[in-house]
């Protein structure tokens, strides 16, 4: 499993590009992004090259943020895997886009989630 980063930042013009020139500063790459609206704060879930020098730039930059673990899958498998998904009782909590035709899934239960699809036969990254 992946780890992931949700980053919470004020809702307001030119906190994403803090955000984003902070990562190039300390050469960390965006894999994946997702952007989620909640008020007067965003919440930025990425997916980054570097996480254990992401995490310590963030820290030291004095930005709230968490870690989850997510799952990545190929997005041709994304039918079959929310079927699978759904039939074991496991709720996917949301999922995005990223490259290479992948999608990042955040479930309820990340192991039980990686065994069924390893089972099925779908891949995860």
């Amino acid at each position: 499993m992946v780890k992931q980063f949700s980053i919470f930042l004020e809702n307001k013009p030119g906190r994403l590009s803090n955000l984003i020139d902070l990562f190039e500063r300390n050469q960390i790459r965006v894999l994946a992004m997702g952007i989620a609206e909640a008020g007067n704060y965003g919440i930025v879930r990425c997916i980054l090259d570097a996480p254990e020098k992401a995490a310590e730039a963030l820290r030291n930059a004095n930005t709230a943020m968490n870690l989850v673990e997510v799952l990545i899958i190929d997005m041709e498998d994304l039918h079959n895997a929310v079927k699978v998904l759904g039939e074991k009782g496991i709720n996917v909590d949301y999922a995005y886009t990223m490259d290479l035709g992948r999608i990042v899934i955040k479930v309820d239960d990340e192991s039980k989630a990686k065994n069924a699809l390893s089972e099925a036969g779908i891949k995860t990254y």
